[in-house]
């Protein structure tokens, strides 16, 4: 049956921002109202969905994009309906996935408090409602942000203190944080162990447990991260830290600020150690992908001496093969193969420098000649401009004015000459051969890869190879431009024919020498 001949069946869609909001009666009475809106207008409410999620923030949206594909691939659900547009979404991107609903996938869109024409003055008006709701949000984080920075100003907290303090009242009965008892004394032996010089995060860990001082009744066992953020905290010396800010707290210091910087130099020490060294691969770091999932090359260092690559998702049991362990020489060796087919015969070398070189200095005669126009043309246009100012200054009135208005145009003429001019000369400054370079470089790169840094060999393989993809073991990519037209010119067979004295180019390699000297 047809939708036009059959009562449209919608989805209620009934959101609130907060668990608080949900307690209440908004859902309930959207969803009413929604259901009153569809019985005036002759529709028919198949099902009501009602969450708790926020509207502004588009990456937190799970919910929203659940039910948008709810709606494209029901074919029982012919639209949806909303309580009004703030309630579908706040920012931009849901609002335009309202908008493909309805444009690719043929479903109705509706805000029961918010009547729109089903026009494009319709979509308009959504619109306009949409940037409004975006409006409201980011004006409302913006007063809020005041209200916080002029607390923190004060000395206050807004936020949940950290470990060791719980909220309680100021002595003007204004909320403060002040120590929680078994906590705080939990943070101060924290900070006096630490300074101690003998410990380290993990034997921290370990003391702490002993000692029946736990995190949580849950959570017995401190977690590294909570004592590390615990240790780097000011708050615990009375300051706050805001946006990258200390402000100076009324709340009560669990830690005196000698202590607390023994601590930071404790820490500060251990992350500079002189044996510690992050290592640095060469082929690793995302430089090559993995054939089967496309995830990064990672690699390892075993027994302190070899380094081998494999595939980042390696223990992934839906892998589509199981990955080997590659060792570096053996990605090597293939990178240093696919270098070597960069190498021309000497015959096709040979000949490619010299046509290069007859090319070069028919660019530099024809830049020549340009020049020479060019300087040519300023004179005769300054001598015409100079001649249209003196009649502008002999005569009066009009004819005064139409002789400035030809003259203001001979001077953007020669504006114009003059930058042509000085791009032609910057041109010819510059040194123009670098389709050369590259068939010098091209020549010999193989050779000198083998004796690279590691830093080195990495710009190489970046600059030369594209798409490098681990195929098991096998190491399979494209060429960049201007290296693809090397191997492109290398797979084409010199054929032997008379060799002119103008060094005549032969027509398979004439036009990719062409391409070689405007690649990027």
């Amino acid at each position: 049956m047809k939708r036009k001949n059959r009562l449209l069946r919608l989805l209620s869609v009934c959101r609130v921002s907060s668990r608080e909001q949900s307690e209440g009666y908004s859902l309930g009475a959207h969803d009413q109202a929604n259901r009153e809106w569809a019985e005036r207008k002759g529709y028919e409410i198949v099902e009501t969905v009602r969450y708790v999620e926020t509207a502004s923030k588009q990456k937190e949206r799970q919910r929203f994009r659940q039910i948008v594909n709810r709606i494209c691939s029901d074919p029982i659900i012919d639209g949806v309906v909303f309580h009004k547009v703030d309630r579908a979404c706040r920012n931009l991107t849901d609002l335009a996935m309202l908008e493909r609903l309805e444009t690719q996938k043929d479903k109705k869109v509706f805000f029961a408090s918010q009547e729109f024409p089903q026009n494009a003055a319709g979509r308009l008006g959504i619109g306009v409602m949409g940037v409004v709701a975006r409006w409201y949000t980011d004006n409302l984080k913006e007063e809020i942000n005041k209200g916080f920075r002029s607390k923190i100003e004060a000395g206050e907290y807004p936020h949940t203190p950290p470990y060791g303090y719980c909220m309680g009242q100021g002595s003007n009965g204004s909320k403060l944080p002040v120590p929680d008892a078994p906590k705080a004394e939990a943070v101060r032996t924290i900070f006096k162990l630490m300074s101690s010089g003998k410990h380290t995060i993990d034997t921290l860990r370990d003391e702490l447990f002993q000692r029946n001082m736990y995190f949580s009744l849950r959570t017995q066992r401190w977690t590294r991260s909570h004592l590390a953020k615990l240790l780097r905290h000011p708050f615990y010396i009375g300051k706050i830290l805001w946006h990258g800010q200390i402000y100076e707290g009324k709340h009560e210091a669990l830690v005196d600020e000698q202590t607390w910087e023994r601590v930071q130099q404790v820490l500060d020490g251990r992350n500079r150690c002189s044996h510690y060294k992050r290592m640095h691969f060469t082929y690793g770091h995302g430089l090559i992908k993995c054939a089967h999932c496309g995830y990064n090359i990672t690699a390892e260092l075993h027994k302190q001496r070899y380094t081998y690559y494999r595939c980042a998702q390696i223990n992934h049991y839906e892998h589509p093969v199981r990955p080997s362990w590659v060792p570096e020489s053996v990605i090597e060796s293939q990178v240093t193969d696919m270098l070597d087919r960069l190498i021309l015969p000497n015959e096709i070398y040979d000949w490619a420098l010299a046509y290069l070189k007859t090319i070069l200095e028919k660019d530099v005669d024809d830049a020549e000649q340009e020049l020479r126009n060019l300087k040519k043309r300023a004179t005769d246009a300054q001598a015409t401009l100079d001649t249209l100012l003196l009649k502008a200054a002999q005569t009066k009135d009009n004819l005064a004015e139409e002789f400035l208005r030809l003259a203001r145009q001979k001077q953007r003429e020669l504006a114009l000459l003059q930058q042509r001019r000085t791009q032609i000369a910057a041109g010819r400054q510059e040194n123009n051969s670098d389709a050369a370079k590259i068939l010098e470089l091209a020549q010999r790169l193989s050779q000198q890869y083998v004796v690279f840094s590691p830093t080195q060999k990495r710009q190489v393989v970046d600059s030369v190879f594209l798409n490098l993809r681990l195929d098991t073991v096998n190491l399979c990519g494209e060429y960049r431009l201007p290296f693809s037209i090397l191997v492109e010119s290398h797979s084409r067979p010199l054929k032997s024919g008379r060799q002119d004295l103008n060094l005549r180019p032969l027509a398979p390699h004439a036009s990719a020498l062409a391409k070689l000297r405007h690649a990027p």
